[in-house]
């Protein structure tokens, strides 16, 4: 018996030992393959939407994700495709993000981030164009806007710097700068035939249900089934209509969005080793955090230590259940996933949404346990 003990101990030793020795692409591996999961694209029921597209070295996911979100929402009404600029969403907020910043003197955040209602503050206030009026052709492809940044960087530093809060002044010095880096936003432009406005596009061609649209997120820090502000850095303009309800009804309401033919742009966070080193299959590996343990608390908690950030944002088009495991299918624009030839395709478990998605953006209709919840309008 002692020996057999002994034997034993020495077992798990050199188990322990080559566990520790594995590098992390290989723990990871070795426990996707004790996960039942998709094996490709098309193991999923996806909603229709357009192709994926890249926007290497640039910081706008949300005008990307979003963008692509309202294509798969016009497809989804029937109405003729078209695909939409994310620059010129891009274009406009930076704009506003310059206003506000001279309106706070120097205190409002200005970066190359926001969220999904950036892309709906711009289209309220600016409107829309298709991608093909509005890219500027040097940087595209492929896009590189590191020198942009810098520059808007420099500039409104100075700003604050030398105190030159007049906003005529600095609006024009920005635009200037965003005019020779993304180009300049022509006033009006011919689609299928036809002359428009920014205006008169959105209005005629995109037709979106704009008030329909709703938000969702769950957070122990904000009272639930309220309308709550998400408080992250890329949220500069502080919206408050994120609607915060516990993680039960955050998932089944995201589950059942996908299941119901409808695809949602999300802020997630990326920082996890599967997302960063296996890019196509993110999960939450036991090692991690058993999936007994993941609860409204763990999510909190890594909300809380910053162990779970705002740092990109993607569109989740469809949905699988391999072994009765949920996956989720998403075109994410991200350089990091077009590497080895992976063309922006990315499957989610269900455990990465319930701990990593910070937020998610819908139609109202494609979830009703979050509809009935909402107070009447």
């Amino acid at each position: 018996m002692i020996i057999r003990r002994l034997s034993l101990f020495v077992l798990a030793l050199g188990l322990g030992a080559r566990a520790l020795a594995q590098t992390m692409p290989e723990r990871l591996r070795a426990e996707l393959d004790q996960l039942p999961h998709p094996r490709s694209v098309a193991d999923f029921q996806a909603a229709p939407c357009l192709s994926h597209v890249n926007q290497n070295k640039t910081s706008f996911c949300w005008s990307f994700a979003t963008c692509s979100f309202l294509e798969a929402e016009m497809a989804r009404r029937q109405l003729p495709p078209v695909r939409l600029s994310p620059m010129y969403a891009a274009y406009c907020q930076y704009v506003e993000k310059a206003r506000r910043f001279v309106q706070t003197r120097g205190e409002s955040r200005v970066s190359p981030g926001d969220t999904f209602w950036g892309v709906f503050d711009a289209c309220a206030q600016y409107g829309a164009m298709p991608s093909a009026v509005y890219e500027k052709l040097p940087d595209n492809p492929p896009f590189d806007h590191t020198r942009l940044y810098a520059e808007l960087g420099r500039c409104l530093q100075e700003v604050k710097l030398r105190g030159q809060w007049n906003e005529a002044r600095v609006l024009d010095r920005i635009r200037k700068i965003l005019n020779r880096h993304l180009g300049k936003p022509p006033e009006t432009f011919a689609h299928n035939g036809k002359t428009y406005t920014p205006r008169s596009f959105l209005a005629e061609v995109v037709r979106l249900p704009w008030s329909e649209y709703i938000s969702v997120v769950s957070q122990e820090s904000a009272p639930f089934n309220a309308f709550t502000e998400l408080k992250v850095p890329d949220n500069w303009r502080h919206h408050t209509n994120f609607f915060n309800v516990p993680l039960p009804v955050f998932y089944e309401a995201f589950r059942g969005a996908l299941r119901g033919g409808f695809t949602v742009a999300v802020e997630i966070d990326t920082s996890e080793p599967s997302y960063e080193t296996l890019v196509r299959h993110c999960f939450i590996p036991s090692f991690d955090l058993p999936a007994r343990e993941l609860n409204q608390a763990a999510r909190e908690t890594r909300l809380r230590n910053g162990a779970t950030g705002d740092d990109h944002a993607i569109h989740i088009i469809g949905w699988s259940e391999p072994g009765g495991e949920d996956w989720f299918l998403a075109k994410d624009s991200g350089k990091e996933a077009w590497r080895d030839g992976n063309q922006g395709i990315v499957f989610l478990h269900g455990a990465y949404v319930k701990l990593k998605v910070l937020a998610f953006i819908v139609h109202r209709d494609g979830v009703p346990p979050v509809k009935a919840l909402l107070p009447p309008r």
